[in-house]
């Protein structure tokens, strides 16, 4: 008697997963041509949908046809409406608008996933500088990154202060601030509460903008400086962040840099990471798990995504002490703090 045949295995999952690029070319597509935006100001219909976007109707329903299978618009009572996320984020006019974020980013880093295995395998070539620095040398590229990071940032800056407690500091120190979004929210919410924000010299002529959007001139300020470097680490204050930039350095590197920020605090003063992270046992999340892939760059590793309990050991290292680890987004980024002890001498 011959063995039973195996049932087919369904490829839909890997269908899925090879082909999302198409999901998200057209979602993309949508925010660029300003589709959720016309929507959402009135026009509900494919017939006026094609005279907002000047887009021919043939054209404007099959674009409509691909939203309506991504749920990212639905279709009730005859008329068109925006998904609850896409109305709030994706509409133009609205203050927590993260589309251009998306669209910046989808450009800037599609070409990066079409050839992973030739970032994977590399061409021999030596290590290059880091990505980010490279690219905040140009003034444009800086405006349009710092721009971008305050539209998909403001919303997280408001939920910072909601499970760390700014109350009981006084003088913040920011590395890598980009836009100030952090430093703006949490001085917003915090009177008695005042930061320095330090980046690359592309960046500080956009931060000093929003600061100034924001009339906090007197109590946020900004000016250049870098991370890497000892030297520019100042002294007199009694918080020092670094929210999101380490996940484009190594171990060995993050490690110095919270040295130097050890040495640099007021005793008794706390240091706050918010970063990319992994869950301890490196299974997820996906998010994490990804940046920690595209941080291989032509065969190098010029980054790398840590798990907090990797975190607490580089904290403690350093010679901090209470570190505690918390998930700010648990898809994401994880919320790492800690303390230099106040019987430790400057």
């Amino acid at each position: 008697m011959p063995p039973a045949t195996k049932p087919a295995q369904k490829t839909e999952r890997l269908n899925e997963l090879a082909f999302s690029f198409k999901n998200a070319g057209t979602l993309i597509g949508a925010i660029e041509l300003g589709l959720f935006t016309a929507i959402s100001e009135g026009s509900d219909d494919a017939e006026k949908l094609a005279v907002a976007l000047s887009l021919p109707f043939e054209t404007i329903d099959r674009l409509i046809i691909a939203c309506k299978s991504l749920d990212l618009i639905v279709h009730s009572g005859g008329l068109f409406k925006n998904a609850d996320d896409v109305e709030r984020y994706l509409v133009r006019t609205k203050r927590t608008y993260l589309g251009d974020f998306l669209a910046y980013e989808f450009h800037r880093r599609y070409s990066e996933w079409e050839g992973v295995s030739q970032r994977l395998r590399g061409s021999g070539k030596p290590k290059q500088e880091s990505y980010y620095i490279e690219l905040l040398q140009n003034s444009e590229e800086a405006r349009k990154f710092t721009v971008a990071g305050y539209e998909s940032a403001i919303g997280l800056a408001h939920v910072l202060p909601k499970q760390f407690d700014f109350s009981t500091h006084r003088r913040w120190l920011d590395f890598a601030g980009g836009s100030g979004v952090y430093a703006i929210v949490a001085c917003e919410r915090y009177p008695e509460l005042t930061a320095l924000v330090l980046d690359q010299e592309h960046v500080i002529p956009v931060t000093r903008e929003f600061i100034a959007k924001h009339g906090l001139e007197d109590r946020v300020k900004a000016q250049t400086g870098d991370f890497r470097n000892r030297d520019e680490y100042p002294p007199g204050f009694d918080l020092i962040s670094f929210i999101t930039p380490l996940q484009g350095y190594m171990s060995d590197e993050v490690r110095r840099f919270f040295t130097y920020a050890f040495e640099a605090l007021e005793p008794g003063g706390e240091i706050l990471v918010v970063d990319y992270m992994l869950e301890d046992d490196k299974a997820g999340p996906l998010d994490p798990a990804l940046v920690n892939l595209s941080q291989v760059v032509d065969g190098h590793c010029t980054g790398r995504v840590n798990s907090g309990a990797e975190f607490s050991d580089f904290l403690r290292a350093a010679g901090f002490d209470g570190v505690e680890v918390q998930w700010l987004l648990s898809h994401q980024l994880g919320l790492v703090t800690a303390r230099k002890p106040p019987e430790i001498a400057n």
